[in-house]
């Protein structure tokens, strides 16, 4: 079977993790980047923006946070908040790096850069007027609204949301995109779609579909930015699907791997930890051992691996590959505590050298293992029964 990769596909995904990452990095869960992208995309569509227009604004303004995670690591001193994260532009200079490695359907520049920029020229960068991409600009009213009044989970009153945004015509907002809020909002319609119950409804009712499948060279460097966006949870996985990723390039190829083979695994390799974004950071980096509920909470990353892959159309081989990097020979991995009958050879070298990979890197409770005492621990686990000791030595050729 052929990978059948969507935009929107992949979009669905990402979207599902950030309500992880909205818990763990600012304490909730507000459907922020839909609810953004719902009054983006009512304002654009009410200006005539095309459907590829849309689509691109949708992406930006449901994805526009998408640097909180490298953000919150560099203002890891401090605690970290939605208001408090929104005062620093560092998180608009990490999501526009994560976005250059995007396709943008129409070209559109410094759209995450510029989304705190204000009208009048005074928010981080000093851009005003029209120096403001137009989406930045329709972004950075839509995300005002709903971090004030609908985040904090209070009530509010439809017309005091206009005079607030009103009363900032000019100032913080573009007097065009006010104008069009002022038309939206009377509609109950409009304010009733923003609700918890409805907001996934009404997204998918204006957000477009394109239909056009993302070839397998352009998925690749979207893996890549996905793999950089999950290590960047912890200072100590900031490289650890990149290195996994080269160890299994350079595995497939000895193995005598063809081309479309070589490439999912590659991409199983880059998004086997896909699902840690449902780990809680304080867990990542504990410094001591892990409590038994912690670690029934490290065991759920691969299913939330599996259910992510599936989500954005992978092939079965790939999710397959990437979700059993924690399954072991004799049954005692994890999640399905699947055995040796049921994982196939890429299964089987995927976690190995993963368990490589993990051993020669630093974490919170121990520094990186010095080489020969990775492979004794490999061997140990291949006479325990765990990993294939077939793979372990096509491995130590490899890398001695």
């Amino acid at each position: 079977m052929r990978n059948k990769i969507y935009h929107n596909n992949i979009l669905l995904s990402i979207t599902s993790l950030l309500d992880y990452m909205e818990v763990d990095i600012l304490k909730e869960v507000s459907n922020h980047g839909r609810r953004t992208a719902y009054v983006s995309l009512r304002i654009a569509d009410n200006l005539g923006f095309t459907e590829n227009e849309l689509y691109d604004l949708g992406t930006f303004a449901i994805l526009h946070d998408i640097g909180a995670t490298e953000s919150s690591l560099v203002q890891q001193s401090l605690p970290i908040d939605r208001d408090l994260m929104e005062k620093y532009q560092d998180h608009c200079r990490f999501g526009q790096r994560i976005f250059d490695s995007f396709v943008s359907l129409t070209k559109q520049e410094n759209v995450i850069l510029y989304h705190h920029e204000n009208f009048d020229g005074s928010g981080f960068f000093g851009k005003s007027g029209d120096e403001i991409p137009l989406m930045a600009q329709i972004i950075a009213l839509a995300d005002y609204l709903e971090r004030t009044f609908f985040a904090t989970g209070t009530t509010y009153d439809a017309q005091s949301v206009v005079d607030d945004i009103s009363s900032q015509n000019g100032i913080r907002f573009n007097p065009v995109l006010v104008d069009r809020l002022r038309t939206l909002s009377r509609s109950t319609s409009f304010w009733l779609d923003l609700e918890a119950i409805n907001i996934d409804y009404a997204l998918h009712e204006i957000f477009p579909i394109i239909a056009t499948p993302i070839r397998d060279d352009e998925f690749v460097d979207i893996a890549r930015t996905i793999a950089a966006i999950v290590d960047a949870k912890s200072l100590f996985t900031r490289l650890h699907a990149a290195g996994l990723g080269q160890k299994a390039l350079v595995f497939a190829q000895a193995c005598g791997f063809d081309s479309l083979r070589k490439n999912r695994f590659h991409i199983a390799a880059l998004l086997h930890d896909i699902g840690k974004l449902i780990v809680p950071t304080r867990i990542l980096d504990k410094s001591s051992g892990l409590d038994r509920n912690e670690i029934e909470i490290i065991k759920q990353h691969p299913y939330y691996t599996e259910k992510s892959l599936k989500l954005m159309g992978l092939d079965e081989e790939i999710v397959r590959w990437a979700s059993n990097h924690h399954e072991k020979l004799n049954g005692t991995g994890y999640p399905k505590g699947l055995s040796a009958i049921d994982l196939d050879f890429e299964s089987r070298a995927l976690s190995i050298l993963d368990v490589y990979q993990a051993l020669t890197e630093d974490r919170p409770y121990r520094p990186a293992f010095k080489q020969q005492d990775a492979w004794i621990i490999l061997n140990r686990m291949v006479d325990a029964g765990e990993l294939d000791a077939e793979i372990v030595t096509i491995l130590k050729k490899l890398l001695i």
